[in-house]
């Protein structure tokens, strides 16, 4: 296996999106039908972790470039970046559940849980009150995700190199000792130990470690051995999670079993993730290609979408059918994910692509591969700041 280098914007990390959402959409939807595949439902939840790794080892890989090529890391801009493209969608679909739920069911959403939404805490509600099904519901992710980037660009920008990887050492360490002080005080496995924030951590700072050790490189792997990593990475996911009970409403769950449940989950991360990094998508993956690149519209509308499918599957078009189990999950998990490429298409060409394009104006770093053939790559001006650099026509993802 050799290294190359890279660019950061990579279309097959787009199928790895849109792959990640897919095991989360396939967990959520055997949630409405507990059973045998129970197993694999808790396996399809780690999606969220590879989310998680690749999420850092990106916004890593950007940091990298912007201090190696400007001598430090525009704190602003990132900020701006990343407000633009998470909050306007994710507060569009709050505030609008905020609403529904008061009209539907009033009394559930309360005041509380909707500020624990909007600052970033979601993740921490759920710990003390329990899961509220509504429109949000999978949004304690983003807030855990959120949380992280409010702490990383700050210490990348003021440490060096050696530094940072000391600080992603710690944060891995100190998730398992999160995580055995909660396994110790009789933690619930999905209530309290899956949603805080310090375990969850641990696949950021593996993403960062990553990127630092690839240095924008990737390995030339051969297909044969690619798809012998997707096939461990998956096999190591489902035998997590059936023998291990991650992701699931254990009172007093043991710690040696948290803990090694964990540590493979960050191996099949780490397998799935070199599967994919550096291959050639053909052209038959395209449209997998395009689904990546709207996976943050597919994860925000997804449970909006099976919740309707519920409805509209098994309480109107069934309910005069003799139909299988097996056949009334099928259909409704077949509307449901069409549903939510309907409307994280539409979501992204009407209301996200135009806030995405503002967004180039804090851009630094060129990431797709149009964009590399600029040597030296300018900054933008920010706005009520001075700078001597020209505006780049770069395009970026942060």
């Amino acid at each position: 296996m050799n290294a190359q280098a890279t660019d950061l914007r990579r279309t097959e990390l787009d199928v790895l999106r849109f792959l990640a959402f897919l095991g989360v959409f396939f967990c959520h939807a055997l949630l409405r039908h507990p059973g045998r595949l129970e197993s694999l439902r808790v396996a399809g939840s780690f999606g969220v972790c590879v989310f998680f790794l690749l999420s850092s080892y990106l916004i890593t890989e950007l940091l990298q470039r912007e201090k190696s090529n400007f001598g430090t890391i525009h704190l602003e801009a990132f900020y701006m970046r990343r407000g633009l493209r998470i909050w306007p969608l994710y507060l569009l679909v709050v505030i609008f559940d905020y609403f529904f739920q008061a009209h539907v069911h009033p009394g559930v959403f309360t005041r509380s849980h909707l500020l624990a939404l909007l600052f970033a805490a979601d993740n921490w509600y759920v710990a003390k009150h329990g899961w509220l099904l509504s429109l949000s519901t999978p949004f304690w992710s983003i807030s855990v995700e959120e949380q992280f980037y409010a702490l990383w660009p700050f210490i990348r920008k003021i440490f060096c190199r050696t530094t940072c990887i000391i600080f992603c050492v710690i944060v891995f360490v100190f998730a398992y000792v999160a995580m055995e002080y909660l396994c110790h005080t009789g933690a619930g496995g999905t209530t309290n130990i899956w949603v805080n924030s310090f375990v969850q951590f641990q696949f950021f700072s593996v993403g960062a470690l990553l990127a630092f050790a690839l240095r924008g490189r990737t390995l030339l792997i051969r297909l044969n051995l690619r798809l012998l990593l997707f096939l461990s990475g998956i096999a190591i996911f489902s035998f997590t999670g059936y023998l291990f009970h991650i992701n699931e409403t254990l009172v007093h769950p043991p710690f040696h079993s948290m803990a090694f449940g964990y540590l493979l989950i960050n191996l099949g991360c780490i397998s799935i993730f070199f599967s994919i990094l550096g291959a050639k998508p053909p052209n038959i993956l395209r449209p997998l290609v395009y689904l990546g690149k709207i996976s943050y519209g597919l994860y925000v509308f997804h449970w909006i979408a099976l919740e309707f499918g519920s409805h509209l599957i098994v309480s109107y078009l069934l309910k005069n059918h003799q139909t299988t189990r097996t056949t009334t999950v099928v259909i409704q998990s077949a509307t449901a994910f069409v549903l939510t490429i309907l409307m994280a298409s539409i979501s992204f060409r009407f209301f996200e692509a135009p806030v995405l394009r503002y967004k180039k104006r804090f851009e630094f770093i060129p990431t797709s591969p149009a964009d590399s053939s600029n040597s030296k790559p300018a900054a933008p001006q920010l706005p009520q700041s001075k700078t001597s650099d020209p505006v780049p026509s770069a395009a970026c993802v942060a």
